[in-house]
Formats: structure tokens, sequence, C-alpha cells
């Protein structure tokens, strides 16, 4: 790519700009977090928060160029093709899938008359016809990703896409194969693997966003949305420094490419999976930071799972991935309500009649949702444990009673009324109780379903709206050892939320966990 190729892309490329170079509210930095001796109302921006983690150096964002003016960080394409040039990089240091296919990439990319595997747009210079074979150390990782790590974000998706077609794609699609490989080797602890395919992966990311069909290519988009999973685990444990630049080129794209206001919760293609993966990523980020989420809310889901009707026996996959995504969007349209701070003066007027209507919308799915997604058994609290054994049949219930018990804390927290900015905690309220109710369910489904990962990840987040209430000791510690339980057994980072909470709890800090 030569000098007026780069001009071109920054000029003409609008889809790789991040939305939130533009959104000078929402700096981590400024983020309100747990607030210490009150509750987490998020209502007083004067009350005093945790510190935000301290910045760190990372490699710049591929989805974004700089912008005159502008208070948030950017980089030119040109300076990432730079400094992410794996070829920079000690050749023994790179997979070796990477070392063949550079040679391999520039012999087998597809005419326009060449074959072409369905579903790939004219012009996708970066998928293959002629699969690459995996070396025996890289199909390991491929491995694990299918064994361990597709469930992470299939978790609303009763057709498993991301565990079943991704590996089917990572021998054509070389943008694909880096990004399983760099957070298959994060996550198996292998860091000098994980980095060289990261920075492969983000060399020939580059290069597909430099063609015209970029943003309808749906394993590009399947990319992303992993390359965030691994930037989420290699986030600094003991900080919990997060540029969330994957989140940024995420949102660039779908915006970019969104030909109609209408969205299918039962995800039936790649792309519309990938969308829902990047919804609940934008979910973690605005809770943790108690902010919006950036998501396109004039989107209409269609059909609704209540319209749903079909015979076939596979319906039921389709019906349950539909109902558990139509739970992940009241939960995002909640979080969204209880975080915007950009209403007009009239439309305050109106909040308790759209929380009336938000808390009526989480209720009827509870009532409404199939039998299935109940559990299949609820034990009661005993003395060894603060919180009950709640087990499901399938990884998308769980999470599902997860967002649905999430929604009810938003929503019992920022209910619009009187209230003080500030208030100690040494004595709960009726409300805090309820909040602390549906946490513990939270809490006691995760500890149930260790191998559900995105459980553990919504107890990593909604502990910052109602950590601040846990006054029990016992249940203090069981909430720590689910957190440090999740970091050791996936590399997650946690010690930095743990700080966080004990802060306010008056408790001292754990030593950060080696990764």
């Amino acid at each position: 790519m030569d000098v007026d190729d780069v001009n071109s892309v920054e000029r003409g490329h609008d889809m790789v700009r991040a939305e939130r170079a533009s959104e000078g509210g929402r700096s981590r930095d400024n983020s309100p977090r747990i607030r210490k001796n009150s509750r987490a109302d998020g209502l007083s921006e004067g009350q005093a928060s945790v510190s935000s983690p301290s910045a760190t150096l990372s490699p710049p964002s591929p989805y974004y160029v700089q912008r005159p003016k502008s208070t948030s960080g950017g980089v030119s394409v040109a300076s990432l093709l730079q400094s992410h040039n794996p070829e920079g990089l000690p050749e023994s240091s790179l997979p070796s899938h990477s070392r063949g296919s550079m040679q391999h990439e520039a012999h087998s990319r597809p005419s326009e008359s060449t074959h072409r595997p369905d579903a790939m747009p004219e012009g996708t210079r970066a998928y293959s016809s002629q699969p690459t074979p995996l070396t025996h150390a890289e199909a390991l990782l491929v491995h694990h990703y299918t064994e361990h790590l597709g469930r992470w974000l299939d978790c609303t998706d009763a057709t498993r896409q991301f565990t079943l077609g991704v590996p089917e794609k990572v021998k054509h699609c070389p943008v694909l194969c880096h990004a399983v490989l760099s957070f298959a080797a994060r996550h198996c602890r292998e860091g000098t693997t994980a980095e060289a395919a990261y920075e492969r992966c983000i060399a020939l990311l580059i290069e597909r966003l430099n063609e015209d069909a970029a943003s309808q290519d749906e394993t590009l988009l399947c990319a992303i949305v992993i390359l965030r999973f691994f930037e989420q685990l290699n986030v600094p444990s003991s900080t919990g420094s997060d540029d969330e630049q994957h989140l940024a080129g995420c949102s660039a794209i779908i915006r970019s490419s969104q030909g109609h206001h209408f969205v299918d919760p039962s995800a039936p293609t790649l792309r519309e999976a990938a969308f829902w993966v990047y919804v609940r990523q934008c979910l973690y980020n605005a809770t943790i930071n108690q902010q919006p989420p950036d998501i396109d809310f004039s989107l209409k889901l269609h059909p609704s799972p209540g319209q749903m009707r079909d015979a076939h026996p596979l319906a039921r996959l389709r019906l349950e991935t539909a109902w558990a995504n139509q739970m992940t969007w009241n939960l995002a349209r909640v979080v969204n309500f209880c975080f915007d701070g950009n209403e007009y003066p009239n439309e305050r007027a109106h909040r308790p009649q759209r929380w009336q209507e938000l808390w009526d919308l989480v209720q009827k799915w509870l009532q409404d949702r199939p039998q299935g997604f109940n559990a299949i058994f609820e034990g009661p609290v005993d003395n060894q444990s603060s919180f009950p054994d709640i087990w499901f049949t399938a990884d998308w219930h769980v999470v599902s009673f997860g967002f649905y018990n999430f929604a009810c804390i938003m929503l019992l927290r920022y209910k619009p009324g009187p209230k003080f900015a500030i208030r100690n905690v040494s004595s709960l309220s009726p409300t805090d109780h309820q909040i602390l109710s549906h946490a513990r369910a939270i809490c006691g489904a995760s500890k149930s379903s260790p191998e559900t990962v995105p459980l553990a990840i919504t107890v990593c987040h909604t502990i910052f709206i109602w950590g601040p209430l846990v006054l029990d000791p016992k249940e203090r510690g069981q909430v720590v050892e689910i957190l440090t339980n999740f970091e050791k057994n996936h590399v997650w980072p946690t010690t930095w939320i743990i700080n966080a909470v004990k802060d306010e709890w008056g408790v001292s800090a754990t030593p950060a966990s080696p990764t």
C-alpha cells in the first residue's frame, strides 16, 4: 500500500473512524465507578469514585484516524501499518501459518471470476478459495477455541455459529485465522504466540479495510469481536486499563454497513450473531464506566420471538436464540436508560413512565419465555455457601437468567424519584435487599456453572452496581472467590475489580496475579 492508497483510506472510509472520538463525555478516566461510602446510584456527579485504571501504552487502533482538535487519541492508517508490521518481528516468533500464508495469500487470492465460498462479497482479497493447511500447533489452538472459547461468543446463540462455523472458515480466511489463534493462545497463556498472531491479524485487517466490500464481510466482523476478547484478556490485571479499540472498530463497521433498521433476534447468519456478541461486549464496558452503551437503539427487533411460528424440529433452536437475544436487547435498553444523562429537560418528566415501561418489558419476558428457560434445579442457601445452587440446561438459558436479574438490579438502583446523593450503607433499605437478592441469583448461577464464562463476566461488571451493598464478611469472601477463580481459570483480569470493591468495603487490596 503506497501513500496515495493510505490517503484514500483516510479520506473515503468513514467506517474506520471510531464513534467515540466525537463523544468526549465517554472517557474511562472520567467515568464513575463504585462509590466509596455511598450507594452506586450514578445520579450525582459529585460523588467520589474509585480511581480509573491508569493509562498504559498499547498498539494504536486500526479503526480510526486522527481528528483535528480532538481530545481523544487517534492514529493514521499509515502509522498503524508501520507499527503493526509483523515482518518487523523475528520470523521465529511468528506462527508458522503467518510465515507461510504471506506467500500463499499472494498466490491464492481469487480473481473476480474465481469461485468464491458462499456469502463472500466481490473484492474479498483476504479470503482464499484454496485452504491454507494448519500446523499441528495451530490446529491445537483452533481446537482449543472450538472446545472452550466458542461458547463465550455463542452464549445467546443456540445454533452455536461461532463454535461450529468459524473453525470451518479459518483455513480460508487469514484474518479470521489469526484472530482465533491470538485469542486461543492468550487463553492458554502462550504470550509470544498470541502477540505474534495478533500483530499479523492487525496487518491483514488494515489491508482488508482498504477494500470497498469490507463493511459487508461477515468474517471481518467476526474477527473483530474475537479480537475484542483477546484485548480484554490482555488488560493489565492490576490496573484494568482498557483502550476498547476493537469495540470502537466493531461499532464503526456495524454502523457503516447498516442497510436497514431491523435486526433478527434469532441471528440466522454469522454476521447477525456477531452483532449480538458486540451488544454484549458493549454492556460490559457501559456498566463498568457507567455510561450509555454505544448501540444504535433506532434498530427494531424483527420478527419478535412471540411472532415466530415454525413446525420444523430445528425451529426450536432459532426460537430459543430469539428469546435469549430479546432479553439481551431488553437489558441494553435498560442500561441505556439508566446511564443516559443527555436528556432534554422536558424528557426528564417522562422518566417515571419510561421506567415503568421498561420494568413491565423485563417482567413480560420472564412471564412469556419458553419453559425450557427455567432452571432445572434451584436449591436453598446452606451453611457452606451464601449463594444458591441454580442449574440450567444450556448456556443461553443461564445467561438470559443473569441478564434478567441484572436488568432488575439496574431498574431498582436507578428508579426515578427523590433520594440522597450520598448515603451511608451501614444499613440496607428494602430496595437494597431486593437488589442483593438479584445479585445473589447471578452469583449462585455463576458458581453453579463455572464453565459458562459469560455469566462470570456478568458478575465482573455488575459488581460495580451492587458490590457496595454486600456487608456480610462471608458473602464478601465468596464474591471475591468467584472473581479470583475466574482469573485463575480463564485469564480474565479481575484483580483490579477485586481491589476496587475491597476499597469500598475498607479491606486491604489483593496482589496482582501473574497471567
